[in-house]
């Protein structure tokens, strides 16, 4: 029981949780009622998700045993190298796939096609399109239509392809949106 204290004492909550008191029937809307129903059951979930996160990280260092939770530990484990597997069927058919004309789906895509007819997804051509729309040839080092260098280009295109990201404490990235990071379980800020 003293680990569970322990726990609990790692996993910082909010003290200052405030509590709906209407003045008056008035005074009170229902939609910002449900609004602030809705934000304390997220911050509820966030908090689950914190101690859920501590209790794995401390079973797996054997350092609480509590009987009650070892099945949910062993699931967490399998779930875990499920998501192995999956990450390295994914790399392994992006391998296969580079240079075909074949989307990530699997579907065959014609040579003209910007996005899969199948999945919607934007096709991954090895020519560059310009930020002002004309297609560059792989050669290419600068567009001919706006004069910008395609290693300007790609790295705008890079920059919005990916997620913002904000850095932990630990160094860690967590991507926008996160609300924990996933390496030392601090609240993302």
């Amino acid at each position: 029981m003293d680990n569970l204290k322990d726990l609990m004492k790692k996993v910082k909550v909010r003290e200052n949780i405030q509590h709906i008191v209407p003045k008056s029937d008035k005074s009170v809307n229902l939609k910002s009622l449900k609004k602030e129903l809705e934000e304390k059951m997220n911050e509820k979930l966030k908090i689950y998700g914190f101690i859920g996160m501590e209790v794995y990280d401390l079973a797996q260092e054997k350092k609480i045993d509590f009987p009650q939770i070892k099945n949910y530990i062993e699931k967490m484990d399998e779930i875990n190298q499920s998501i192995d597997n999956l990450e390295k069927q994914i790399k392994e058919q992006e391998a296969r796939n580079v240079g075909k004309n074949v989307c990530t789906c699997g579907f065959k895509l014609k040579s003209q096609d910007r996005f899969c007819p199948n999945c919607g997804e934007m096709v991954q051509r090895d020519e560059i399109i310009c930020i002002c729309g004309k297609e560059l040839e792989k050669d290419s080092k600068f567009c001919r239509a706006c004069g910008k260098s395609v290693e300007e280009i790609l790295k705008i295109q890079e920059e919005n392809r990916r997620p913002p990201m904000k850095e932990c404490i630990c160094g860690a990235m967590i991507p926008a949106g996160q609300f924990m990071c996933l390496e030392c379980g601090r609240k993302a800020e």
